[in-house]
């Protein structure tokens, strides 16, 4: 059994650790800031944790590793790669266990039960001030963005608009912002996608038969 002590290696043996409080995060900095926390108290939040932002019977924003603890109100995480780049405030969470190539990893995700999923793309700032009633975006980064993949939507504050043609330095959307952008404010590309389900509901009867005796054919109670 040395393989599965290889990979136990990876996590720890709890799905459910802690889930006492609320959670807001700052994006830009990966700074969660707790109320009725217990971060780093035994049987709390510990650095190689995971953090699940919300929940799948509520709102779920994703999950992220936690990397340091400050403080039993505050930690930081790796990354927001795995998060939905919506607005985090005095949100419910849970501390589990599971493994940590999962965060970014789509196939092992309970999200993909929706109907769809929001991928934040990049995480950047405003350069120049939008102001109310503008279809153009100045921002520090663009790097990686791009509209070929898909619909590609502009997130900051209350704005959450389409993205029609990407500049070197700037954006312009299909529609104006409803609210003003000041310079340096995070401003976020998200793209949204129809989700799926990892799960296996019902195999015909027909394309079991035609299975038989490959590679795919059906064994007792699992898929081969």
């Amino acid at each position: 059994m040395d393989f599965l002590k290889k990979d136990m290696a990876l996590w720890g043996d709890k799905d459910n650790i802690y889930a006492g409080g609320t959670v807001s995060l700052d994006y830009s900095t990966g700074v969660v800031t707790g109320s009725g926390t217990t971060f780093g108290n035994v049987g709390a939040a510990s650095t190689g944790d995971v953090i699940r932002f919300g929940s799948f019977s509520g709102v779920y924003h994703g999950d992220a590793v936690i990397v340091g603890i400050a403080s039993t109100t505050q930690l930081s995480i790796a990354s927001t790669a795995g998060l939905s780049g919506a607005s985090i405030a005095s949100t419910s969470f849970q501390i589990t266990q599971l493994p940590k190539y999962t965060v970014q990893d789509s196939v092992f995700s309970e999200a993909l039960e929706s109907a769809a999923e929001n991928h934040l793309v990049l995480s950047t700032t405003a350069t120049v001030a939008a102001g109310v009633g503008t279809n153009i975006v100045y921002v520090n980064s663009l790097s990686g963005v791009t509209t070929t993949a898909g619909p590609l939507r502009l997130v900051s504050g209350s704005n959450n608009v389409i993205v029609s043609t990407i500049g070197i330095t700037s954006v312009s959307l299909a529609s104006t912002i409803s609210s003003g952008i000041s310079t340096g404010n995070i401003v976020q590309f998200q793209r949204s996608t129809g989700a799926q389900s990892a799960n296996v509901y019902g195999i015909s009867t027909s394309g079991a038969n035609a299975a038989e005796g490959t590679v795919y054919e059906i064994g007792s109670g699992c898929i081969s």
